[in-house]
């Protein structure tokens, strides 16, 4: 009987045990996106209220994507060595340094400081704190998390994004203020509730970033090997990045627009971002009740979207902007789990791994090319032919795909 008792004791310690691995998983995710939330619906402005011009925003925002892809290689060579806790302290201070740069700070080599500590700290986290709480958790509580995981950072980005502007209209660089906090509490549970509720540590290991870099050619070379077998998988993989070259003017541009229109402050920003995140779920949830998730299905979807975008440049009220854009956002929820199916749903099981980083440096590189020129087409001419020049594209690599699927269809 005691040994019962006392096995039934360890069963549920080891289950509240798990259960606060799981809690501190989420608010590490959520305090974590919370720059992301906060920052999201103001930060072009921002940029734009120092004096920089569409290029210099531009060059600003990619900044931290190119940096956190670049930096994938050395600071996953260096977590092997640091650990689950130390990664996701030094994903926190790397993130607290970025508020506090650009709070205190107002010119552009600054702001390009900021981005690339914001980069190095996104690369710390990804997978990190995914990883953790695998190691401390069932498989299945695991799969649960992650589902959980998904929704609360949703609604943390809608709070946060209207929070944003509230406090903009105030203050503008109280935005960073509080995604400074966000970042001290991150650090500090980080630091005082991991070590206590984990019980498998991250092996620490010394691994060389020439190590780490040969596993980078690794994946480009197999994946190209890959792709050039299995043409569909490239095709894939090639919409996808002309997806994201395209998307980018949109996401860039669409709060200096709206605030371009009289009356329309900050406050009213976050609103739009609100509407936005829940337009976006409205398209997921039309693609749930759908079974159709072919290739040819997101190239139809990706055509009528680009005319979404097209027409975005022939809307000059607020209202009807607005309607656009979340038209826009609309399309996006159906697009992007879609475009994640059809790649997955390509490509073999030994092969998914490797396939899908190539993915993701691949549409990175597109992300940050479409950022630099659609940066300077916009300088030049104006926002409104960056939209005209995305949306014709997204109409045509439509197009193109339907009738090249249509065509081996035939053949």
């Amino acid at each position: 009987m005691k040994g019962m008792r006392k096995g039934s004791m360890i069963d549920a310690s080891e289950s509240v045990r798990r259960k606060k691995v799981r809690r501190t998983f989420l608010l590490l995710n959520c305090l974590f996106e919370f720059y992301a939330g906060i920052t999201g619906a103001t930060f072009v402005l921002f940029l734009y209220s120092k004096g920089l011009n569409t290029m210099e925003a531009n060059l600003v925002v990619a900044m931290s994507l190119i940096v956190s892809f670049f930096m994938e290689i050395p600071t996953g060579a260096l977590a092997d060595s640091i650990g689950y806790v130390g990664t996701t302290v030094l994903s926190g201070i790397l993130m607290a340094v970025t508020n506090v740069l650009f709070f205190f700070c107002d010119t552009m080599p600054v702001f390009l400081a900021a981005q690339i500590s914001l980069g190095i700290s996104c690369a710390f986290e990804s997978g990190t704190l995914d990883a953790w709480v695998i190691d401390n958790t069932s498989t299945e509580e695991s799969r649960t998390v992650f589902i959980l995981k998904n929704k609360g950072i949703s609604v943390m980005m809608i709070l946060s994004g209207l929070l944003g502007g509230l406090v903009a209209d105030f203050y503008l660089e109280g935005i960073f203020l509080l995604a400074f906090v966000a970042a001290v509490i991150y650090i500090g549970i980080s630091l005082v509730v991991m070590p206590k509720v984990e019980t498998v540590r991250k092996t620490r290991t010394q691994r060389r970033i020439s190590e780490a870099a040969s596993g980078v050619k690794k994946v480009i070379k197999e994946s190209v090997q890959y792709c050039m077998k299995d043409k569909n998988v490239w095709n894939v993989i090639l919409f996808n990045s002309i997806l994201t070259f395209a998307f980018s003017p949109v996401f860039v541009f669409w709060s200096p627009v709206l605030h371009s229109f009289e009356r329309v402050n900050y406050t009213v920003i976050g609103l739009a971002w609100v509407l936005m995140r829940a337009a976006m779920l409205a398209g997921n949830a039309v693609l749930e009740r759908r079974k159709e998730r072919s290739f040819s299905a997101l190239a139809v979807i990706s055509a009528v979207c680009g005319i979404s975008v097209f027409a975005l440049a022939y809307l000059h009220t607020f209202w009807s902007l607005l309607f656009g854009i979340l038209l826009f956002e609309f399309f996006l929820g159906i697009i992007y789990p879609l475009k994640e199916t059809v790649l997955n749903a390509g490509i073999s099981h030994e092969n998914r791994a490797t396939v899908l980083s190539f993915h993701s440096m691949i549409v990175s590189i597109f992300n940050y090319v479409s950022m630099l020129v659609m940066g300077k087409i916009a300088e030049i001419w104006s926002i409104e032919t960056t939209w005209k020049m995305s949306g014709l594209l997204l109409v045509i690599a439509g197009i193109v795909t339907v009738i090249k699927k249509r065509e081996k269809l035939l053949s």
